[in-house]
């Protein structure tokens, strides 16, 4: 919980310099102002977490990166919130290659892996897309005896609903 209290808290200061940062620019910054709900039951122990904002194209893309890890094991998931504001398509899945899976709220969301990943993306009703994606050893070793359940991304993706 005082992770998650961190979490926001550094995500609302970030805002809050953002929104501070506009005399400089040349077109006029509103702000952001987002509620995201973050999972909160893990298939492994989290000791690290952090967050991300991507600020340097603030008026074509809104992305947060929420970085959950374990230092010891090096598991890590990417929590990632995507938005292109002038492209709405953009901001749709790529179904290819991907199986289906129904989250509890009724939306599709999207799953995919490879030696050294796996992935679920769906889109949020707030016009996001969202995505988990999965790694150990910041993404430069085969998953092997670490790979997760499907399962465990759907779970993660429902909490967030």
């Amino acid at each position: 919980m005082k992770k998650k209290i961190i979490s926001h808290t550094l995500l609302s200061l970030t805002l809050l310099l953002l929104s501070g940062c506009t005399e400089q620019s040349k077109t006029e910054f509103k702000g952001l102002t987002y509620g995201f709900k973050e999972p909160s039951n893990f298939p492994f122990e989290v000791n690290s977490v952090s967050t991300t904002i991507d600020a340097e194209q603030v008026d074509y893309l809104h992305q947060f990166v929420f970085h959950y890890r374990n230092n010891e094991t090096t598991q890590q998931i990417n929590y990632i919130l995507s938005k292109v504001l002038e492209e709405p398509k953009a901001n749709h899945v790529s179904k290819d290659g991907k199986k289906e899976y129904k989250l509890n709220n009724g939306i599709l969301a999207f799953y995919e892996e490879d030696s050294t990943s796996q992935s679920l993306w769906w889109e949020t009703k707030d016009g996001f897309l969202a995505r988990y994606i999965y790694y150990i050893d910041g993404n430069t070793r085969n998953l092997d005896l670490y790979r997760l359940e499907i399962e465990a991304l759907v779970d993660l993706a429902n909490q967030v609903q």
